[in-house]
C-alpha cells in the first residue's frame, strides 16, 4: 500500500520521463522515477517495505534474489544519467505526439528493460530470477494474445472506448517487455532461449510472437552496440519503434494520427 502511495506522491503533480520497475507475477518491488526539477532532473529509488526485508532475509535465495533486483534498479540510475546527458534537451522541452506518444514510451522501456537485465547479470548467476522470468514469457505470449484479441471484439462493438484500447496498449506493452527482460539475460549471461526456459523456447517457435522476437532482439542488440557514445538523439529508437508499430499491426491495431498529429487507430 504505502509503496503505490509514495509513488503517486512523487509523480502525481509531475510529468516523469522514466518510470523503471521490476516486476514479478505482476508485483512490483523496487521503482526508479526520474522528475524533471529546475531545469535538470531528479531521481527517486522507491522500495517495497516488504521486499526491503528480504535484503536482510537468513534466507541465502531470497537474498541473492533481492540484491539481483536492486541491482537491476541501480542500472537504471547508471543508463538514466546517460539518457539524461544526451537527451535533456528534448526530455526537458519535448513531448511526443500522435503516434509516437504510443510507440516511443513503448521502446524506451524495452531498452531500459533489456540494459538493466543486461549489465545486472553478475547478479543474476546467483538468482533464480532469469529461469523464472523466461518461463513466465511463455504464460505472457498465451494469455496477452488472448486478452488483446478479447479487448480488440470489444473496441470493435464499442469504438470510442478509449479505456479499451488504453488496455490494449498496456497489453502490448507488458508483453514486450518482458521479452526486453528475457533477452537482456539472454545477451548478459551469453545464453540461448532454451538453456533459460526449454518450454518457452519451443512454443516461442511455432508462435505469432516469434518474428517480433527476433527482430526486438537485433534492435536491442543493435543499440547497446552503439551506447552511449553513438547515442546522438531520440532517433535512437526509431528502427525499434518501427517493430513495435509493426506488432501493433500484426496483433490487429493500425495507429494513426492527422497533420495536427491527433492520434486515432483503425481495426483491421
Amino acid at each position: 500500500k504505502y509503496f503505490q502511495e509514495d509513488i503517486e506522491s512523487l509523480t502525481s503533480s509531475k510529468e516523469s520521463p522514466f518510470k523503471t520497475k521490476y516486476i514479478i507475477n505482476k508485483k512490483a518491488f523496487a521503482k526508479v522515477i526520474t522528475i524533471p526539477k529546475d531545469n535538470d532532473f531528479e531521481m527517486y529509488l522507491v522500495i517495497d517495505a516488504d521486499f526491503a526485508q528480504s535484503l536482510i532475509s537468513d534466507d541465502k535465495q531470497a537474498y541473492n534474489d533481492s540484491i539481483h533486483i536492486l541491482h537491476h534498479e541501480l542500472v537504471h540510475i547508471y543508463d538514466n544519467n546517460n539518457k539524461i546527458d544526451i537527451f535533456k534537451k528534448d526530455m526537458l522541452n519535448s513531448k511526443y505526439k500522435g503516434v509516437a506518444s504510443v510507440i516511443f514510451p513503448i521502446a524506451e522501456i524495452c531498452w531500459s528493460e533489456y540494459f538493466a537485465n543486461f549489465i545486472s547479470c553478475s547478479t543474476a548467476k546467483n538468482s533464480t530470477l532469469p529461469f523464472s522470468v523466461s518461463n513466465s514469457l511463455e504464460i505472457d505470449i498465451r494469455q496477452l494474445e488472448f486478452d488483446i484479441k478479447t479487448e480488440l471484439m470489444a473496441l470493435k462493438l464499442n469504438p470510442s472506448r478509449v479505456d479499451l484500447f488504453n488496455s490494449v496498449c498496456s497489453h502490448i506493452e507488458a508483453l514486450l517487455k518482458s521479452a526486453s527482460y528475457v533477452l537482456g539475460y539472454m545477451a548478459g549471461l551469453e545464453k540461448n532461449l532454451e538453456e533459460l526456459s526449454y518450454d518457452t523456447d519451443y512454443y516461442l517457435e511455432g508462435s505469432y510472437f516469434k518474428d517480433i522476437w527476433e527482430v526486438m532482439k537485433y534492435e536491442l542488440t543493435s543499440m547497446h552496440q552503439l551506447y552511449p557514445y553513438n547515442w546522438v538523439n531520440l532517433s535512437i529508437y526509431s528502427n525499434l519503434t518501427l517493430c513495435i508499430e509493426a506488432f501493433f499491426n500484426q496483433m490487429g491495431i493500425v495507429l494513426i494520427e492527422d497533420e495536427e498529429k491527433r492520434l486515432s487507430f483503425k481495426l483491421m
